[in-house]
């Protein structure tokens, strides 16, 4: 089970942390891998790509799948990071609610 945690402060996104499989099919066939990879990725290259605001990543594919991803909490009231997190968000908890079986989110206030 892959298992999303999003950090927030203030109703605003401070960051997540990904780990864990689906295990919805065999490996290069999880469709919920991969649309939880796609996401997260695509948001953080987004970030990156179209904001100033730096951020910590940590990835360790050898914990079974691991990603966490930390934003500085003076960039918090930036706007475009904020639309592309919560956009990142919205995609996540509609694949919890397609396939409840194998991802659990979870908000966590800081």
């Amino acid at each position: 089970m892959i298992q999303v945690i999003v950090y927030q402060k203030d109703k605003q996104i401070c960051g997540f942390e990904i780990s864990g499989h689906a295990g919805y099919a065999k490996k290069g066939e999880d469709i919920v891998c991969s649309a939880v990879s796609v996401l997260t990725l695509n948001t953080i290259n987004a970030i990156e790509n179209f904001t100033e605001i730096p951020y910590q990543v940590e990835a360790d594919e050898k914990k079974g799948g691991y990603l966490k991803v930390l934003f500085p909490l003076e960039g918090l009231a930036d706007h475009d990071v904020q639309l592309l997190l919560k956009t990142m968000e919205m995609g996540l908890l509609a694949i919890e609610a397609e396939y409840q079986k194998y991802l659990t989110f979870i908000h966590k206030e800081v």
